[in-house]
């Protein structure tokens, strides 16, 4: 019975003098599972492992974290309000303008439409050749063309016309099967109609005249 005793009473000692290493064992697990207000947390602890920060180093960028979600705090106490406010009304006005510009695509889509319903359909499609010949002129300008490549690439244009209409279309796949007609006109053109030397000079980014000097204000006062 005593040694049962004296065995409790050991247990008793053991455990009161574990209990304080326990305690502050279980403190410290809780402030890392918390994360703790003086710990290096997320990005800035991989900065600090990253850049093997000194203790010295550490302890400043600890101090400056601080100091920026302080800042950070007292910013949105002052103006978090009036953040959500300025979103709102910025969202509410995007909204209106899409409306708005919606309308006035629609009023060019209708308008459109009744302009064209005056042509007939042999007269359409010679416009819609010539609106395409047009964009190609435009990509082929600094090549010099002949009369003769000009005529080929405008019945090339009539030819693709019908194709490349899907491109204002809003029907994705008639757009994307449109760009690739437009591809592949182009590839055409430039691999039976251009010249090797022309199909360089398309190649060569058109140089940038430069922009005239401006004159004081004083020298234009006195003009």
């Amino acid at each position: 019975m005593k040694r049962f005793t004296w065995l409790l009473l050991g247990l008793a000692v053991v455990v009161l003098a574990a209990s304080p290493i326990l305690a502050a064992e279980k403190a410290a697990r809780a402030k890392k599972a918390k994360g703790g207000s003086d710990a290096l947390r997320g990005e800035y602890a991989i900065m600090a492992s990253q850049c093997e920060l000194t203790d010295a180093q550490k302890a400043d960028l600890k101090a400056k974290v601080k100091d920026r979600v302080e800042a950070q705090k007292a910013w949105m106490e002052a103006n978090g309000e009036k953040s959500n406010a300025f979103h709102e009304a910025y969202k509410k006005a995007r909204d209106d303008l899409k409306a708005l510009e919606e309308s006035r695509r629609k009023i060019e889509t209708d308008t459109m439409a009744a302009i064209l319903a005056t042509l007939t359909p042999e007269q359409k499609a010679k416009w819609d050749g010539f609106r395409v010949y047009r964009t190609l002129m435009g990509r082929y300008k600094r090549t010099d063309l002949t009369e003769e490549q000009r005529t080929k690439i405008k019945d090339l244009a009539a030819a693709a016309a019908g194709d490349l209409a899907g491109l204002r279309s809003e029907n994705k796949d008639a757009r994307n099967k449109a760009r690739e007609a437009d591809k592949k006109l182009r590839q055409t053109i430039e691999a039976d109609v251009l010249t090797a030397a022309q199909r360089e000079a398309l190649q060569k980014k058109p140089e940038r005249k430069p922009r005239p000097e401006k004159k004081p204000a004083k020298e234009k006062a006195a003009k």
